[in-house]
């Protein structure tokens, strides 16, 4: 089995079974094959967990746009669009469920993006 090591500033990955690191070490005067995961201890290796990673939180802008592709496909919503002056209804539909959209989107947990990205919905 695959375990990770940190000595210092380096992270190692050895292959450790049966309480045996498969490498070489020098211990003392000794050059050790496979030593025992306590010898290999001893000079420094420390068995290394790496950090869990902060869970994934959306922006609203995806959280709005996967809602929206549940019902619309990109090319949908772009015929929508270009029929707004020709099949109003369709475009108001179409424009009740973004809205819809964005109100779900916001009660969502969601990544609090304060910067300006340029990416912001907007529907006229």
């Amino acid at each position: 089995m695959y375990q990770q090591f940190i000595k210092g500033d380096v992270i190692e990955t050895f292959i450790v079974e049966d309480n045996k690191v498969y490498t070489t070490i020098v211990l003392g005067q000794y050059k050790i094959t496979n030593p025992t995961l306590e010898q290999f201890e001893s000079i420094g290796w420390e068995p290394y967990t790496p950090p869990t990673p902060e869970p994934y939180l959306p922006s609203i802008e995806e959280l709005v746009e996967g809602k929206v592709r549940e019902r619309y496909s990109i090319n949908q919503e772009f015929e929508v669009q270009r029929k707004r002056d020709t099949e109003p209804e369709a475009f108001q539909v179409y424009y009740d469920y973004v809205e819809e959209c964005i109100a779900w989107a916001h009660e969502q947990p969601h990544r609090d993006d304060n910067i300006d990205s340029g990416n912001t919905i907007t529907v006229e």
